[in-house]
């Protein structure tokens, strides 16, 4: 044979042998009984995500709408089969009663690819984030946050301060708001974690704020990393050296947090932040506190911390403190800006709700007045219809509409139909927490904007396994405290200083940006800000 003719028929023979092991895993669920999403050779469930007909969280999802009198379903991550739990209380006896068997997030980092990110709580697993997660939590407190409050309070007060001169002298200000509290969020973010106060909005080329956008990108080359990481075993980034933050990045905050504890240690500095907190777990020194019993709800979506805390024989390197830093950076700014720009957005569209709420804000704000007092941690908790309307938030637009775990023992799980399944060591779990928080069974007309469900009167009613803005079980959100305090605040700061009004660049309705991994628009959340007043206390 000529070598064309080799040629002609080695090639058809390789593509045919490519797309039988592309779709050899396919049989899965069928040999098993269980209802599953029709798989696209190679990409599996991921084709609509890739074609750009469905954002990422409704893809993963679909098994739910297509089986809604099944517990779970199966669905195929390229060609990796995994389960997505429909049934909320399936979801608690998974992530809490029986939390031994699904110990770990998939998204493991290797420490050797990436040495920050593989240290951050999310990324790590059994004993590394057992360790992690119980000598952090007492970092994370009611009495801990309203230590930081006052840092966060105060950069607000003057960041808004400096917004309505700039509205004043331009007549009013049309600003994108993620672009805004993204930039607001650095800066309060980078105060908190790593001690150093900047102005982003009138500075908005710094260095933390231009490597703050490396570290929480989710989109391009680094979202697709992080894609792979729930599909891909940990040994792929391990041996090929696979980091998912830029070097320069890590680099960068290492030094900070390096030169930053070093010159507190020299000059006896103390500053109520998380580089102080750290130092203190380092020495054995971060401990719970009966104050922390009092301060422990932080509103309706307050999630329960399930490990006992521990720091004792705490070993925490300048490097895990970059690490717990950056992540905390990592989480929380992505949640707390994704939240404030949808309730804005929402209240746009339900002017009762932006008046009580506006009404609310107004009170306390005279109240403060009236005793020349500043906004407190205590006041803000206090603030029954700020807390529904970011629960309501929450719901609506949960800012991790899916989170995961992996099978690390062997498990069954039973269908209504009485099919039973065993899950294997390894095997991939999916919770579709926004499918569950849209859908009518657990929530009345879900799609409408409704905060009276978290009223007094209502909350009551409300399936609490069926309501997982920060995940479920240990390893539910750590800084779950953290983020519902930077909302709440951003919140208020903002409303009691600008009306926001719609502009020609707002989309009505909201056009989700189905390429993205996070949960974004396609235009932005554009608004006009005018000035209420005088800069409140």
């Amino acid at each position: 044979m000529t070598s064309l003719e080799w040629l002609l028929l080695l090639v058809p023979t390789a593509i045919y042998l490519f797309y039988r092991w592309s779709v050899a895993t396919f049989d899965y669920f069928e040999k098993r009984g269980v209802p599953f999403v029709k798989p696209v050779p190679l990409l599996g469930g991921m084709w609509n995500f890739f074609s750009g007909k469905m954002h990422m969280v409704d893809a993963g999802s679909l098994g739910y709408e297509m089986f809604p009198d099944s517990r779970f379903s199966g669905f195929f991550a390229f060609r990796k089969p995994g389960y997505l739990i429909h049934d909320p209380e399936l979801v608690k006896q998974i992530t809490i009663k029986d939390f031994d068997h699904f110990a770990d997030h998939t998204n493991v980092v290797p420490i050797e690819a990436d040495p920050v990110l593989g240290r951050a709580l999310f990324f790590t697993e059994g004993t590394r984030w057992k360790h992690g997660r119980s000598g952090l939590s007492p970092a994370f407190t009611g009495r801990k946050m309203r230590n930081m409050f006052a840092l966060l309070s105060n950069y607000m007060e003057g960041a808004m301060g400096r917004l309505v001169d700039d509205a004043r002298r331009d007549g009013g200000l049309e600003l994108e708001m993620r672009d805004l509290f993204q930039k607001l969020g650095n800066d309060v973010t980078t105060s908190l974690s790593f001690g150093v106060e900047i102005d982003s909005v009138h500075n908005p080329n710094n260095e933390f704020m231009r490597r703050g956008k490396e570290l929480i990108a989710t989109d391009g080359i680094q979202g697709l990393k992080f894609l792979l990481l729930t599909v891909l075993p940990k040994s792929f980034f391990r041996t090929l050296r696979i980091r998912i933050i830029p070097k320069e990045a890590t680099d960068f905050y290492v030094d900070v947090i390096s030169k930053t504890i070093k010159q507190r240690e020299e000059h006896n500095i103390v500053r109520p932040d998380f580089i102080h907190l750290l130092v203190q777990g380092r020495k054995n020194e971060l401990k719970m506190e009966q104050a922390d019993d009092q301060l422990k709800s932080a509103g309706f979506s307050t999630v329960e911390e399930h490990l006992q805390s521990s720091t004792e024989n705490s070993q925490y390197s300048d490097l895990d403190i970059t690490a717990a830093a950056a992540s905390f950076f990592f989480g929380g700014l992505e949640t707390t800006t994704t939240v404030i720009c949808f309730a804005l957005y929402e209240m746009s569209q339900n002017p009762n709700v932006k008046q009580k709420l506006q009404a609310e804000i107004d009170q306390v704000k005279e109240q403060l007045s009236t005793t020349d007092s500043k906004l407190s941690y205590e006041v803000l908790q206090n603030m029954k219809y700020l807390d529904m309307v970011v629960s309501e938030t929450l719901r609506r637009w949960a800012p991790l509409g899916l989170t995961n775990r992996a099978c690390t023992k062997p498990y069954t799980i039973e269908d209504n139909n009485g099919t039973k399944v065993s899950i294997q060591v390894g095997d991939l779990i999916q919770i579709p927490i926004q499918s569950i928080h849209r859908d009518h069974r657990f929530y009345p007309d879900p799609y409408k904007f409704d905060p009276e469900r978290f009223s007094e009167e209502n909350k009551a009613n409300i399936n609490r396994s069926a309501f997982l803005p920060f995940g479920s079980g240990p390893r539910n959100c750590i800084g779950s405290r953290l983020a519902l305090m930077q909302t709440k605040c951003f919140l208020y700061y903002t409303l009691a200083n600008f009306e926001l009004e719609l502009c020609p660049k707002t989309d009505v309705p909201i056009k989700l940006n189905k390429r993205s991994v996070s949960l974004d628009t396609l235009s932005g959340f554009w608004f006009r800000m005018v000035p209420r007043g005088e800069v409140t206390k």
